[in-house]
């Protein structure tokens, strides 16, 4: 059976090792700052007295702390005693991920990193999504383990994979919650609460946007733009009418215009008659 060293007693760190602790699993945890004081979630867990103590017990070390500089600076501190695999889930960039892989494949170790997509109250909840890339080969002795935390999905070797998956997931995140804060607004200067809208809302998503973003994915893979359906300039007098709704009611129209300056220019760049899945292109028109 796995024996897990936890490395990292944040919120998440913690909640990764009370998951695996409910699950049966052997978890001892261990933080830079040393044991924390009081009665909060987790106190019971044992705790190793040192980094040294920590590593050399375990067979998988599940790193979850503050940002990639505190991850290399704690492997470079144990670098004398890791013998086990060492899957990552701080978050930070590509580049990040590639350079702590880099380090530990020169010392003869074995480097899986992870991105958790959830906050931690959703931590060992099954449909919570946690992706993974690098090491096949720790990924699967590991994966009974990992699946203890939420559903595990493998990307591929490449160490960088998930950390770019976090963020570009985030960034879909963040836009579609701004998008209800937006709507949320503008219905409130109605009296309508958010509480109302939101079964609406998530009604629509299901039974429709969905739908939506599926065929759009075929489009964007495709770069083809049918605009059978809804195309651009379609769609365009719409946006104008939501700048209009947001300023008549006194609300910022940052969001709107950004939607409305985008589409404009995609229809200036040719694809007034395509989807709004054509905005891709004006999106990847740096590369």
């Amino acid at each position: 059976m796995d024996s897990v060293v936890v490395i990292g007693l944040n919120p998440r760190g913690m909640a990764l090792a009370q998951a695996l602790a409910a699950a049966g699993i052997q978890v001892v945890v261990w933080d830079e700052a040393g044991p924390s004081t009081g009665t909060s979630p987790g106190e019971d867990l044992p705790r190793a007295e040192s980094l040294q103590t920590a590593l050399t017990s375990a067979s998988l070390v599940l790193m979850c702390v503050d940002d990639y500089d505190g991850v290399q600076r704690l492997l470079g501190q144990a670098e004398p005693y890791v013998t086990a695999d060492v899957v990552n889930v701080t978050s930070g960039t590509s580049a990040q991920a590639e350079r702590v892989a880099a380090w530990m494949n020169t010392r003869g170790g074995r480097y899986l990193d992870g991105a958790l997509m959830g906050h931690p109250e959703h931590v060992g909840v099954p449909e919570t999504v946690l992706v993974y890339s690098g090491s096949a080969e720790v990924f699967e002795s590991h994966r009974t383990v990992l699946n203890h935390l939420g559903e595990a999905t493998y990307l591929g070797a490449a160490p960088g994979t998930a950390a770019l998956y976090e963020v570009a997931m985030l960034n879909f995140a963040w836009a579609t919650q701004l998008g209800f804060l937006q709507t949320a607004a503008l219905l409130g200067t109605a009296q309508v609460p958010a509480t109302t809208v939101a079964p609406l809302l998530i009604r629509w998503l299901s039974a429709t946007v969905t739908e939506v973003i599926s065929d759009y994915a075929r489009q964007i893979d495709d770069r083809h733009y049918p605009g059978d359906q809804e195309w651009l300039e379609l769609d365009a007098p719409l946006m104008d009418h939501l700048v209009e709704a947001a300023r008549a009611r006194g609300l910022d129209t940052a969001l709107p215009e950004l939607i409305q300056a985008l589409t404009t220019r995609g229809i200036d760049a040719g694809h007034g008659m395509d989807s709004f899945a054509s905005l891709t292109e004006i999106l990847r028109a740096r590369q």
